[in-house]
């Protein structure tokens, strides 16, 4: 279903998972003993976790829906919002940037912008 690569970096390791299916959306994280960063989006997508019970849980089910496809994400020039729908129905939603394109404000961009609903990985 997915290529995983695990990477040694400094002060952690770093996990990347690649579907196979073209449509489906990459994810990954980075573990760094006390603190977990989990990367979904383009630009947007990026959730920092601390390392405690609650947080290494929310990973899984991030993880999770992602690969049963219920992840979202809409586009503007430099920046995106990643919205992943959890098992339970809630929604978890983060929007990142980069500068400078992704700095300046659009107003209502997540309604008029490009949006991608990703397939799940099988």
């Amino acid at each position: 279903m997915a290529t995983v690569e695990i990477d040694s970096i400094e002060g952690g390791i770093s996990v990347g998972v690649t579907p196979r299916t073209p449509d489906a959306r990459a994810f990954g994280w980075t573990d760094f003993s006390d603190e977990l960063v989990l990367g979904v989006g383009e630009h947007g997508g990026r959730w920092e976790l601390e390392a405690g019970p609650e947080d290494v849980a929310m990973l899984e089910d991030i993880a999770r829906s992602v690969i049963a496809g219920r992840v979202r994400e809409v586009f503007a020039p430099g920046r995106s919002a990643v919205s992943v729908t959890l098992a339970d129905g809630s929604v978890e939603t983060e929007i990142g940037g980069a500068a400078p394109a992704g700095c300046l404000p659009l107003p209502f961009w997540r309604r008029w912008s490009r949006s991608v609903k990703y397939a799940p990985y099988r």
